[in-house]
């Protein structure tokens, strides 16, 4: 049996409910335009989990919970590149972590990608009953699936309880220092997001710096912000400066980029001696036709886009379909090809070994003109990590750290070694 829907339809609650009242076997899936989450039932216990969002990698998760900091992470992967050795393996061959430690962070991985998907409101689902993944976890992980659900709508009305302390990610606090009588370590989690929230910095930036899921950094903050720790203040604006895809022409030269140094070479349909990104401040009209729907228009003109190595304007226009059509899933797939594409000009483009970028304009570091992407990006400028390191170990994603450097660059905010 297979079981496909909405969220809007068929809220989170309802359809997990459902599914915790029968021993199902298979693969539930959750998709919107930027993520995917899969997560195998096996008997109504949930045995694995997987997500799209870097922020839900077990890295990520690693450095969330302060077991490895970035430098060690890296070095990880890159021991990982070389053997092909599970990470969590190569952790515990190097002693940086116990076994323990790795099946402990790797439970906590498959229960907050679970338990994450409650607090979504879109998107579209899918069941395929009796699927099994190909290869099974290299963890034996069974998580009763009633108790998940009830976890889940606890936080779930939690978090309705947050938004009304926090109803923006965009909000920064001041601190009020007479309120903490007893105040946290410098280097505890508290004591950081206290010395973030001094700096100026919204909560979207905090999550960031945190390498974390929502729920649990707002969640503390709220939890201060009740205790007079902190003071919510709303967003004045949107950032007024240097967006990723948008008012950009981009023709950005960055020094002839060796392509055989790259790690993946771009697909013969992508390859050109120099491809030159045309991003406009909006997608052409897509007019309807004499015959075919309007998202038939927005996938023909994406096509024609892609077609012609403009993989950028093939990204924006399918974003504007999905706006209008937010479930059609020819958009969605086409949209995940146009970024893979749009991936690989970037890479070829920016990327090439041992390029370190420099901080051109220090005072935009923390600049409430930028996005929290460029400002977590521009926080790990150092001059000593290179561009590689960086996107390694990064809670964003590829092509968006891809488009903010190179956003950054056009603004003259930074330089490429």
């Amino acid at each position: 049996m297979s079981l496909q829907g909405t969220l809007d339809t068929m809220p989170i609650v309802d359809l997990l409910l459902w599914m915790t009242k029968r021993n199902q076997t298979g693969i539930l899936k959750f998709k919107r335009p930027s993520v995917t989450k899969s997560l195998t039932i096996e008997a109504g216990k949930v045995i694995n989990a997987a997500s799209t969002d870097p922020r839900e990698y077990f890295g990520q998760f690693l450095i969330n919970f302060g077991l490895l900091d970035e430098d060690q992470l890296q070095k990880a992967f890159e021991t990982q590149q070389e053997t092909r050795v599970l990470l969590g393996r190569i952790l515990v061959m190097t002693g940086l972590l116990t076994e323990q430690q790795v099946h402990q962070v790797l439970e906590l991985k498959i229960r907050e990608t679970f338990l994450d998907t409650f607090l979504w409101d879109d998107g579209v689902f899918e069941f395929h009953d009796g699927l099994v993944p190909d290869e099974p976890s290299v963890v034996h992980v069974a998580l009763d699936l009633f108790q998940l659900y009830n976890e889940g709508v606890a936080r779930r009305n939690d978090f309705a309880r947050i938004r009304q302390i926090i109803p923006d990610k965009r909000c920064t606090f001041s601190v009020h220092d007479q309120a903490i009588t007893t105040p946290p370590e410098p280097g505890s989690p508290t004591g950081v997001m206290l010395g973030l929230a001094r700096m100026g910095l919204s909560a979207a930036d905090i999550i960031l710096r945190f390498h974390s899921l929502d729920y649990p950094i707002l969640r503390s903050l709220s939890d201060m912000c009740q205790s007079g720790w902190l003071e919510v203040h709303m967003p004045s604006a949107e950032p007024a400066a240097v967006d990723v895809l948008s008012d950009l022409e981009v023709d950005v030269d960055l020094g002839g980029v060796d392509a055989a140094a790259q790690p993946e070479p771009a697909p013969a349909q992508a390859q050109s001696a120099r491809v030159e990104l045309r991003l406009r401040s909006k997608p052409a009209p897509a007019a309807e036709a004499e015959t075919g729907t309007a998202s038939d228009r927005y996938l023909l003109d994406a096509q024609a886009s892609m077609q012609g190595q403009d993989f950028a304007r093939a990204v924006r226009t399918l974003k504007a379909g999905l706006q209008e059509h937010p479930y059609d899933p020819e958009l969605c797939e086409a949209l995940e090809t146009a970024e893979h594409g749009l991936t690989r000009v970037l890479r070829k483009q920016i990327l090439s070994a041992g390029r370190v970028p420099r901080l051109l304009r220090p005072e935009y570091r923390d600049s409430a003109d930028l996005t929290p992407n460029q400002r977590y990006l521009l926080s790990r400028i150092d001059g000593q990590r290179d561009l590689r390191s960086i996107i390694m170990v990064s809670p964003i994603k590829e092509l968006d750290v891809l488009l903010t450097v190179q956003s950054l660059v056009k603004a003259g905010i930074l330089g490429m070694g």
